[in-house]
């Protein structure tokens, strides 16, 4: 398809760019997306290893490290992240002192992916593994989308940021999180990343309450959601999960299609987890009472949904359902979503960046219709305290539901402080009281995971770790 929207972002006028928090999955996305723009990419951030290092690698990006160094006298514009202080960031500090221009990430995605016919997927669960579906079948099918998607990686796929001037299809992960998080909680009012999209084809998987540190309940979230679903450009859809329906206001200007397993849906699938066995996933799509086979290498029911969808986004833009579906069956997941790290004493491992407790559980039903006859261990990082003190029933309501469960310490923010009033041992304590019978180790860190995991574990099992922490590195050790 050839590009019928030649404009290029307002900021390309500007040669070689500064990326402060460059580590991060979606300022990595965007340094890959800017080096297309054949502009120069320098940047820093912490020292620790992320997952995106090895792309960082490969693009022979120079990263400083920490946030207390002058900026390189080549520097003309100057991005950051909201973690590491955001605007207030040392580095971001001196660029405007020093005349330079400066953009959040959200603002800089917002310029590229509003130059081009945007497909934006967002939601509380769901975003990153549907935008992966949906930039796996536009390339599978030669359309040649720019595309940008906060991953470490996408299996099969070079890259998780491109611009391609030979397409006019742009997909970008649509995140809720807000751009401003210490204003926020200084008083001002959320400015949610995804507030800078304007796309043409909107896809929300799902609607939840999740950031406690910057929305106050889920009507402040559902009014975020509300305004982003207000974007859409003349002409563009919004596609919706069916179970969220009641929760929205929706635009009166915008067609509405809905995706889901009951209700009367565009886009109704049908999924039973007795037809799902390792390595292999299967469901119907009913699209206008006509009946498809899904077929999938990623389990559970939240991927047939994601994957639903994604067809709904393919069909909305004049993709052909069936070459969508093909193309799909191929799609192998991204790093960090059901991720097989491989198998060690005859034990397989996975590891799932889920860390709400409605990602958690359907983490654990997808594993659990995977592995019906083997034993489950689930080791789970609580990520941030705000998260894990607001959330704290949700997340035992689910984990109580486990055979085996190992917790680790809470993963703290950049972003906050230590909060005493709670922890994953009053964690532990909640499953218990929720009719959990077995012991719960607490471990403190991914080293001491090992050490179980390796002393404790049996042949057999089926080990998963999940969070947004640094649990993952447990994996490097086994």
């Amino acid at each position: 398809m050839e590009e019928t929207q030649q404009s290029l972002p307002p900021f390309s006028v500007y040669k070689t760019f500064y990326l402060v928090g460059i580590k991060g999955v979606a300022m990595t996305s965007l340094a890959q997306i800017l080096i297309d723009l054949d502009k120069t990419v320098l940047g820093c951030d912490v020292s620790e290893a992320f997952v995106t290092q090895a792309i960082l690698n490969d693009l022979s990006i120079t990263c400083d490290e920490g946030f207390t160094h002058n900026i390189p006298e080549t520097v003309d514009c100057v991005i950051y992240t909201a973690a590491h202080q955001g605007a207030q960031n040392p580095i971001v500090k001196e660029a405007t002192k020093k005349g330079l221009p400066t953009y959040s990430q959200a603002e800089a995605l917002g310029h590229v992916f509003n130059a081009k016919k945007g497909i934006a997927v967002c939601g509380v669960g769901g975003k990153s593994t549907t935008s992966a579906m949906l930039t796996w079948i536009l390339s599978e099918l030669s359309l040649k989308p720019s595309y940008s998607v906060g991953v470490g990686s996408i299996v099969g796929l070079p890259r998780t940021g491109v611009w391609n001037t030979q397409s006019d299809f742009f997909v970008a992960e649509a995140d809720e999180y807000v751009t401003n998080p210490q204003e926020v909680q200084n008083g001002a009012q959320p400015e949610p990343r995804f507030s800078y999209l304007q796309p043409y084809c909107t896809v929300c998987t799902n609607l939840a309450y999740d950031h406690p540190d910057v929305y106050s309940d889920f009507s402040v979230t559902k009014k975020a959601f509300m305004a982003f679903f207000s974007q859409i450009k003349a002409g563009g859809i919004l596609i919706l999960n069916h179970k969220d329906l009641p929760e929205l206001e929706l635009p009166t200007d915008t067609e509405v299609k809905t995706f889901g397993s009951a209700g009367d849906c565009d886009y109704l699938y049908v999924y039973e987890e007795s037809e799902s066995n390792e390595g292999i996933t299967k469901a119907t799509l009913i699209i206008d009472q006509k009946r498809y086979q899904l077929t999938l290498k990623v389990p559970g029911r939240y991927n047939v949904e994601n994957a639903v969808a994604a067809i709904a986004a393919c069909d909305s833009v004049g993709i052909d359902i069936q070459d969508a579906l093909k193309a799909l069956e191929t799609f192998a997941s991204t790093q960090r979503r059901f991720e097989f790290k491989g198998e060690k004493n005859e034990i397989l491992f996975y590891d799932d960046y889920a860390h709400h407790p409605s990602e958690l559980s359907a983490v654990i039903r997808a594993a659990k219709s995977w592995y019906k006859n083997k034993q489950l261990y689930i080791a789970f990082q609580p990520h941030t305290y705000s998260r894990t003190k607001s959330l704290l029933d949700d997340f035992a309501t689910v984990l109580s539901s486990t055979t085996h469960l190992i917790l680790l310490d809470i993963f703290a923010s950049a972003r906050e402080s230590l909060d005493e009033t709670v922890s994953s041992s009053i964690l532990a304590e909640e499953i218990s009281n929720q009719g959990y019978t077995e012991n719960i180790p607490v471990l403190p860190n991914y080293s001491a995971l090992a050490e179980y995991i390796s002393d404790q574990i049996p042949k057999g099992s089926v080990c998963i770790t999940l969070g947004a922490g640094d649990i993952y590195k447990v994996h490097e050790l086994l």
